[in-house]
């Protein structure tokens, strides 16, 4: 039997239905979802840490500046004390110390100490001197020391009472006539002591014997010494005028502790010449011969500091003695220029006061 057309056709038609109908119920089939499970959600724990104390630090103690000290024993002169404590703190406060005024210093406290500035009496500053070798002492007319490694030391001619005495004297017997000179010197201290023996050597130096011409001649010869109080007053004062004129003393040297301007002006009155430490009162300038004197041992003292500083010690600074002023109608310039080539030969120690400053002994 022979293939139809018409039935070929209808065939081919319900394959292509067929074909049509599963391709769609597969699309059916893949777009109805199975219902999806839920995820189960696992809750997460955060676990909470206690707060982290942050622990606050303890401060360090800030260490201290380094210490500046003015060792001003309880019986040193005020006033030095004071221009002292006026000039030392802002020196200090410059070098980065704290500063400190003490009347006594131990070994054992000087571990913060980095210089210290001593003034007399002494107060036991070589014993200082040795043990504390780190600390840099500077002596201020301290006399009898010697410098060290870590000690400088600033001294004056004037305060050597021996050296005073010594020019007095020689001034005085070189302008008086018959050499008839006098000292009037405060009792019962060393230096007034060492004034009065040196001021005999001194007159002894220049004229030898020194006898006088004409009376009255005093036991001892010249020159006369009298000794007063330094709480002398106007009795006081005139007794030693007397004794002076019954030896008709015509100059004399006074003790600085001594001559008030009052017992001055007595002296003028009496017609005694004076030679003296210090200016004199312009009305009393008549019968004043000479001062004596040097450079304030203070104002070497900056100078000095600032070598410290740095590490130079070891310093001796000698501030000489000298004339700070002089009454030309009484010490004649030829006298002067004599008595200024001794005074060199002195400080130069080509001439010895033959007298132990410290004691007033001779030696």
């Amino acid at each position: 039997m022979k293939d139809c057309p018409i039935v070929n056709v209808l065939h081919l038609r319900i394959k292509a239905l067929a074909l049509i109908f599963f391709w769609a119920l597969s699309l059916v089939a893949c777009g109805v979802a199975s219902p999806a499970s839920p995820t189960p959600t696992v809750p997460v724990a955060t676990a909470t840490l206690p707060p982290t104390e942050t622990p606050t630090p303890t401060p360090s103690p800030t260490p201290q500046a380094p210490l500046a000290i003015l060792l001003a024993p309880s019986d040193a002169d005020q006033a030095t004390v004071a221009a002292l404590q006026s000039m030392l703190p802002g020196l200090a406060e410059k070098a980065g110390l704290r500063f400190d005024v003490r009347p006594s210093l131990a070994a054992t406290e000087t571990g913060n100490v980095r210089i210290v500035v001593a003034i007399p009496p002494n107060p036991g500053l070589a014993t200082l001197v040795a043990t504390a070798p780190r600390v840099r002492f500077l002596a201020v007319g301290i006399q009898g020391l010697q410098p060290a490694a870590n000690l400088s030391v600033i001294v004056s001619s004037a305060d050597r009472p021996d050296q005073v005495g010594f020019v007095a004297g020689y001034v005085a017997a070189a302008i008086t006539d018959d050499w008839r000179a006098g000292v009037v010197t405060e009792e019962d201290v060393p230096a007034g002591k060492a004034v009065g023996l040196a001021f005999r050597n001194g007159v002894t130096y220049f004229c030898g014997l020194c006898q006088p011409v004409y009376p009255p001649f005093p036991s001892l010869g010249f020159p006369v010494e009298v000794d007063l109080p330094a709480s002398a007053g106007p009795d006081d004062w005139q007794a030693a005028i007397t004794s002076l004129k019954t030896w008709q003393v015509g100059t004399v040297f006074i003790y600085p502790s001594l001559a008030d301007e009052r017992f001055l002006a007595a002296l003028a009155e009496a017609e005694i010449n004076w030679i003296i430490m210090g200016p004199p009162g312009d009305t009393l300038r008549a019968h004043w011969v000479a001062s004596l004197g040097a450079e304030e041992p203070l104002q070497a003292v900056p100078d000095a500091w600032a070598k410290l500083l740095v590490g130079e010690a070891g310093a001796l600074v000698t501030l000489p003695l000298g004339f700070t002023a002089v009454n030309p109608d009484l010490f004649s310039p030829g006298r002067q220029r004599l008595a200024e080539t001794m005074l060199a030969d002195l400080l130069a120690g080509y001439i010895d006061t033959g007298v132990d400053p410290a004691t007033g002994e001779s030696r």
